[in-house]
C-alpha cells in the first residue's frame, strides 16, 4: 500500500509539472538554450547534465521545458519556441517528411519501451491482442510505430485492435481501473507496472526489435546557424552526460527518481532496459533508414528520406 501511495503522489506531481510547466519558455531570456523534453528515463543524460551543473560549468544557460509528446516538441521547434529537443525519432522523421528544417544532431538511446498487459486477461501471445483496447502515448510516436510493427510482423491488422492515445504517466491507472487491456510506454512506466500493482510486462521493445533507434537530440535550423558554438558545447555535454549515465547507474537512478517523482527501485530496474548512446553508429544509421521504411508502410511517411536529410552530426565532438 505504501508503494502504491508513493507512486500515486509521484504521478500527481508529474502531471502538475506537465500541465503547468510546458509554457516556461515564455519567461526565459534570449541567451538561454530552451530544451524540450519528455518525462522519460530516455532523457537521463539531459537530467544528469542539469542536476550536476554541467551546463553552468560550460557557461551555458539552459531551461528545460516538459512536453507531453514528441510531436509537440517538433512543432515547438518548427515555430522556434525551443532551440533543442529530446524526443522519439519517428515524430522527427515525420516532420522532416513534411518539409520541417529540424535536424537530428545526436542520438540519445536505443530500446527502452515495453508493453504492459492486465494480469486479469491472461494474455500470453500477440494474437490475443485482437479485439482488445491498448493505449499508446501518441499516434505516430515511436511506441505507436513499434506496437504496429509488432502487429504487422504477426499478421495482425491494427484495425482489429482499439488503439487509443493517453499521456504515459496516466496509463497504469487506466489499466488498473479496467478501462483498457494494455499499453505500450517508455520507461520507467513499463518497469513500474511490475513493481507496483498487479499488471505484467508482456514484452520489452528489445523483443520487438533489438537495438532499435528510439530518442534523439534535435535542433532548429535557426539555432544551428545563429549559435553553432553553443550547440557544440551543448552536445559535448550530452556526450559526457551519456558516459556518466552508463558508468554511474546508482547516481543516475537517484537523479531520475527525484526528477520524475518515481520510486528509486523502479528506476534501478528501468535503467536495465534502456541502451544509452550519444554518437550514432553505422548500425544506428542503418536502422534509421529501416525505421523510415516501416513508417512508410504504416502511412506515417510518404517520401524516401536520406540520412543527409535527417542527420547533421557536424556539431558532435570528434
Amino acid at each position: 500500500m505504501k508503494k502504491k501511495l508513493l507512486a500515486a503522489v509521484g504521478m500527481v506531481v508529474l502531471v502538475i509539472l506537465l500541465v503547468f510547466g510546458t509554457y516556461n519558455y515564455y519567461t526565459v531570456t534570449q541567451d538561454t538554450i530552451v530544451v524540450g523534453y519528455l518525462p522519460s528515463n530516455h532523457d537521463s543524460a539531459l537530467f544528469v547534465a542539469d542536476a550536476l551543473g554541467m551546463y553552468q560549468k560550460e557557461g551555458l544557460k539552459v531551461q528545460l521545458v516538459p512536453f507531453r509528446a514528441g510531436s509537440e516538441i517538433t512543432d515547438a521547434a518548427n515555430q522556434n519556441r525551443i532551440d533543442v529537443g529530446y524526443c522519439g525519432i519517428t515524430p522527427v522523421t515525420s516532420a522532416i517528411d513534411q518539409n520541417s528544417t529540424v535536424k537530428i544532431v545526436a542520438a540519445v538511446n536505443q530500446e527502452g519501451s515495453g508493453i504492459v498487459v492486465s494480469e486479469n486477461n491472461n494474455i500470453t501471445n500477440v494474437s490475443q491482442f485482437v479485439d482488445k483496447k491498448f493505449l499508446v502515448p501518441k499516434e505516430g510516436g515511436i511506441q505507436d510505430v513499434l506496437f504496429r510493427y509488432l502487429l504487422m510482423n504477426n499478421n495482425i491488422s491494427s484495425s482489429s485492435i482499439n488503439i487509443t492515445e493517453l499521456e504515459t504517466p496516466l496509463m497504469q491507472n487506466a489499466l488498473a481501473a479496467g478501462k483498457v487491456d494494455g499499453y505500450i510506454a517508455w520507461e520507467p512506466y513499463v518497469s513500474q507496472a511490475d513493481f507496483i500493482g498487479n499488471d505484467d510486462v508482456f514484452m520489452y521493445s528489445k523483443d520487438i526489435w533489438p537495438n532499435h533507434p528510439c530518442c534523439v537530440v534535435i535542433t532548429t535550423n535557426k539555432f544551428m546557424k545563429q549559435k553553432p558554438d553553443q550547440l557544440r558545447k551543448f552536445l559535448k555535454i550530452h556526450v559526457e552526460a551519456t558516459d556518466y549515465v552508463n558508468t554511474h547507474r546508482n547516481e543516475t537512478a537517484a537523479i531520475l527518481s527525484k526528477k520524475l517523482g518515481t520510486n528509486i527501485n523502479v528506476e534501478h530496474e528501468a535503467l536495465k532496459h534502456v541502451e544509452f548512446i550519444a554518437i550514432p553508429t553505422p548500425e544506428f544509421d542503418a536502422k534509421i533508414i529501416k525505421l523510415i521504411d516501416v513508417q512508410k508502410e504504416l502511412g506515417y511517411v510518404k517520401n524516401n528520406l536520406t540520412l543527409e536529410q535527417v542527420l547533421d552530426l557536424n556539431f558532435l565532438p570528434t
